[in-house]
């Protein structure tokens, strides 16, 4: 157990460590489906899986699965996006009218206000295609897989980069070594 102490001298705000309080359990734990239990989910939803030379029913159904994923995904995404936006419009122009009768706005300030709301609405748009795409890949592959409408964007670095500049003239030598040994 950690102590109470009093450092003197730094805030007063501030009354020593103190222990923390325990933290919850979570309530619900991720089941693993067996193998026959997802080969049944997956012949429920799409039929009788049919043989391809080369591939697995296995992979045959995990690909069909795929496509399924994506497309639930994507009409609860779309959905729940035209919802959320209708609402956030409604909301916003509500909150400016009741604004205007004091004072005036800002065709900025308006512009801003709609695109903060079109901003939440897209994030709880995304959070609701993510879990939806979790629940139905839990169901038909008995594990996550990786949301298909989240992307993962990078900053591309600048062209005149002296990384770059060094990169590609290491390029244009291997090429050039390569032309002359008549590759």
């Amino acid at each position: 157990m950690i102590k109470k102490f009093v450092i003197k001298g730094i805030s007063k705000k501030f009354k020593g460590l103190q222990k923390l309080k325990p933290q919850k359990t979570p309530s619900r734990f991720t089941k693993v489906l067996s193998d026959t239990q997802v080969r049944a989910n997956q012949r429920k939803v799409l039929g009788d899986i049919p043989e391809a030379m080369g591939l697995s029913s296995r992979s045959i159904g995990d690909l069909a699965s795929d496509s399924i994923i994506i497309r639930t995904a994507n009409k609860t995404f779309f959905k729940s996006l035209k919802t959320d936006l209708k609402r956030s419009r409604s909301r916003t122009a509500t909150g400016i009218k009741s604004i205007r009768k004091f004072r005036p706005v800002s065709k900025l300030a308006v512009q801003r206000t709609k695109n903060k709301g079109a901003i939440q609405s897209l994030e709880r748009a995304t959070a609701k295609e993510k879990t939806v795409s979790n629940q139905t890949s839990e169901f038909l592959k008995g594990r996550f897989s990786t949301s298909f409408g989240s992307k993962i964007s990078k900053r591309p670095l600048r062209d005149g980069t002296k990384l770059r500049r060094e990169g590609d003239r290491i390029i244009d030598y291997q090429k050039k070594l390569m032309k002359d040994m008549g590759f």
